[in-house]
């Protein structure tokens, strides 16, 4: 596809061919605002109202159906994206995720909207994605929005495209939900800026744990210039003004593609977790994509992603440090076991602890008993003896779990299964892994 006919599909015509060309150090709209406007609750609008006008169902897919009534005016024209539905808070939340654009000047080797990619390209302008947006939001068909955008020549086009539609959304149609933006590898610092002012959270995807990982999944992407280094400037601003993106900053890995191990990936996160305050890393198992050069690479399995975001939790919440966990000599974690328990299996000599004498960080330890159920069991304990594990249950522990590795005033409750002895045996032989694969790195 030639320059041309992205203009074209872009539909920018000689007016964008000339910011392209031009290399002006930053587009109108990201002069930095006043901060306190944004944050006032007194300034900052409120949502509209909810309204009938949209008739779609809560089960609608954004995408590939011309004449679906959603601001798309051509046949060639569709809206890069879909209602996203998941779980937060423990309720359901639904996101409108969409590209501005899936024309991209990347030739990112997993990717389904890479340059040389023969697929159907078109440009929603931040006036119709606004417009969309409310039409679903008014239906009640979505609650957020969540915006990413291929990446043109000029980075900061885009970029200012994205900003314009959260400009358009919270000033225009005062609406105060929530927002997700993406800040485009290689952004300027009042790009940056400026998106950071107008999102709930922002996000800059890694890909990979290193630079030598990144090469391998892009020939264009920079590891450390281009996205580190935009990440750091996030971290600065929301530390310096920290009504910013309350919901914070959020990157993804690719899980599996290029030959990078759970160590590495691990590493990474609880690095970025400690420098830069990233407020939670996202784990996408590799698929391989028709017609990219990865495609003949065998996709990695769901368990593998699952493991991560098992060990990632451990991390962030239950005290955990990344030498702790138990990994084999490639640096993976065990599938067989979670990691949780694979690390209590290679640790007898800890269990069983003492229920009404461990402390809270010590009952973290334990498989089966989270943050919340050992709050609950210090703070039963002090009055009542707990004796039985219905007990147990009842304070939200996964008593079966927690059974093998607990004394019950001196009594044991359970013995470990002998699946969990067997697991235990092939662990042994991990016992020190973790260490020496981590002083050879």
């Amino acid at each position: 596809m030639d320059t041309i006919q992205k203009l074209t599909i872009l539909g920018e015509g000689a007016a964008q061919e000339h910011e392209l060309a031009a290399g002006q150090a930053a587009p109108g709209c990201f002069t930095p605002q006043r901060v306190e406007h944004l944050l006032d609750p007194r300034t900052r609008h409120q949502n509209p109202g909810p309204s009938r006008a949209f008739g779609a169902n809560s089960g609608t897919k954004i995408g590939h159906d011309p004449s679906h009534s959603l601001g798309v005016k051509t046949a060639r024209r569709f809206l890069p994206g879909g209602i996203h539905v998941s779980q937060a808070g423990g309720r359901t939340v639904k996101l409108l995720k969409v590209l501005q654009t899936n024309v991209c000047e990347f030739d990112c080797f997993y990717c389904e909207h890479r340059a040389s990619r023969d697929v159907p390209r078109t440009y929603v302008s931040p006036e119709e994605l606004a417009k969309t947006f409310m039409q679903l939001h008014r239906a009640r068909l979505v609650e957020g929005l969540f915006l990413s955008s291929g990446i043109t020549r000029k980075v900061d086009t885009m970029q200012e495209r994205i900003v314009q539609t959260a400009e358009i959304l919270r000033r225009r149609y005062r609406f105060k939900g929530y927002i997700h933006l993406k800040v485009m590898p290689g952004s300027s610092p009042a790009a940056v800026e400026r998106t950071v002012q107008l999102a709930d959270r922002v996000s800059l995807n890694l890909e990979a744990p290193t630079p030598k990982h990144l090469s391998r999944l892009s020939s264009k992407k920079e590891f450390l210039d281009a996205i580190l280094t935009r990440m750091v400037w996030i971290n600065r601003l929301t530390e310096e003004q920290p009504g910013l993106a309350r919901a914070g900053q959020i990157t993804q890995f690719v899980v599996g593609a290029v030959g990078e191990s759970d160590l590495d990936l691990l590493q990474t996160t609880d690095r970025l977790y400690r420098e830069i305050r990233l407020r939670r890393a996202y784990f996408s198992a590799f698929s391989p994509v028709p017609d990219t050069p990865l495609d003949h690479v065998a996709p990695a399995p769901l368990l593998r992603q699952h493991r991560l975001y098992q060990a990632d939790w451990l991390l962030r919440f239950y005290g955990f440090s990344v030498g702790e966990l138990a990994f084999d000599e490639q640096g993976l974690l065990p599938l067989a076991a979670d990691p949780k328990l694979a690390w209590a299996l290679r640790h007898p000599e800890r269990f069983p602890l003492e229920l009404s004498t461990a402390p809270p960080e010590l009952l973290l330890r334990v498989p089966g008993i989270g943050p919340l159920s050992a709050k609950r069991i210090a703070e039963v304990r002090r009055t009542t003896a707990i004796t039985d594990l219905k007990q147990l249950t009842r304070l939200g522990v996964a008593a079966k779990r927690a059974a093998p590795f607990l004394l019950l005033g001196g009594r044991a409750p359970a013995a470990l299964a002998p699946s969990d002895r067997r697991r235990a045996a092939q662990l042994a032989f991990w016992s020190d892994t973790a260490a020496s694969i981590g002083h050879s790195r």
